[in-house]
């Protein structure tokens, strides 16, 4: 074997948590430990990497075929191995009911991951650095047969909105016409396009710009851009619980769907993971305004 699989977990693990001090608290090994590593694993099979706008990419060259091997061989280990650690992530929307007594040993989900791009989900797969991802159905439709989207849970979300919004101001009850007058920010306009269109087809007024991080929410609220946002189910960022919570809903159901690769389906460690989502599941519905039914 080429590289063991902690040397290129250093390597996988800072591509997708895009630093070397994520990867290092991910792998639980220190961060001379996973340079260290890089730069065999680099060295090995004559490549490179380079971080672009905060993500590291790999110099895409004969080399890294080699590299896509290694991985593969190593994702087939990780599934086999009780010892071994499977790698999930989600969207936040979608992962924030996932605690950590769900998304226990055998997998650990990217708690550290900030990834908001589908495209990357669906790329981190494909090169067998993540083993999992969640996202919304129908998104998932267009998969190959080399995929399976698991139906995990159905549900509604809520819209809140800031503490000086201007509609807390309205003198009768709040309606659902009354937020189509103002920007329902929904991700970046090509993160999930046809659920993103269902939205819209609801009469919403979507944001269209790029893709929101805490800072520019901040920036946009002082500039009196005036943003609803959607709460999900167990939605608990600092910013979600900050919002007032409106007494509408957007009038759509949003289904969530776990991405594994096909052959991979009667893993026992699969089998784990369901059960533990399913059990927390119980109860849902009392917890979490929003939540219509466990799909498993």
């Amino acid at each position: 074997m080429a590289v063991t699989i902690e040397e290129l977990s250093c390597l996988d693990c800072t591509i997708w948590l895009r630093s070397q001090s994520k990867a290092s608290e991910f792998l639980r090994i220190s961060q001379p430990v996973v340079s260290r590593n890089i730069k065999k694993v680099s060295a090995t099979f004559n490549i490179s990497y380079f971080k672009d706008d905060g993500e590291y990419e790999l110099i895409d060259d004969q080399a890294s075929n080699r590299l896509g091997i290694q991985r593969m061989m190593h994702q087939e280990m990780r599934f086999e191995d009780k010892k071994l650690i499977l790698r999930l992530d989600a969207f936040k929307r979608i992962k924030s009911h996932l605690t950590t007594d769900v998304i226990k040993s055998p997998w650990q989900i990217g708690s550290t991951s900030e990834i908001e791009n589908p495209a990357l989900f669906e790329k981190f797969m494909n090169s067998s650095i993540i083993d999992a991802w969640m996202s919304f159905w129908p998104e998932t439709a267009s998969l190959d047969s080399t995929y399976t989207a698991i139906p995990i849970s159905r549900y509604v979300a809520q819209i809140g909105a800031t503490k000086n919004h201007p509609i807390l101001s309205l003198s009768n009850k709040i309606s659902i016409k009354d937020t189509y007058d103002y920007p329902l920010y929904f991700g970046s306009a090509g993160d999930f396009p046809i659920t993103t269109k269902s939205v819209e087809d609801c009469g919403f007024k979507l944001y269209k710009g790029k893709r929101m991080n805490r800072v520019i929410y901040i920036t946009g609220l002082l500039t009196n851009k005036n943003y609803l946002f959607p709460i999900f189910p167990g939605a608990a960022t600092q910013f979600e619980r900050e919002l007032v919570v409106l007494p509408v809903k957007i009038p759509i159901e949003f289904e969530s769907r776990l991405v594994v690769k096909t052959k991979f389906l009667n893993s026992k460690k699969l089998s784990l993971l369901l059960q533990n989502i399913k059990a927390s599941h119980k109860n849902m519905a009392s917890k979490y305004p929003g939540w219509i039914a466990s799909l498993l």
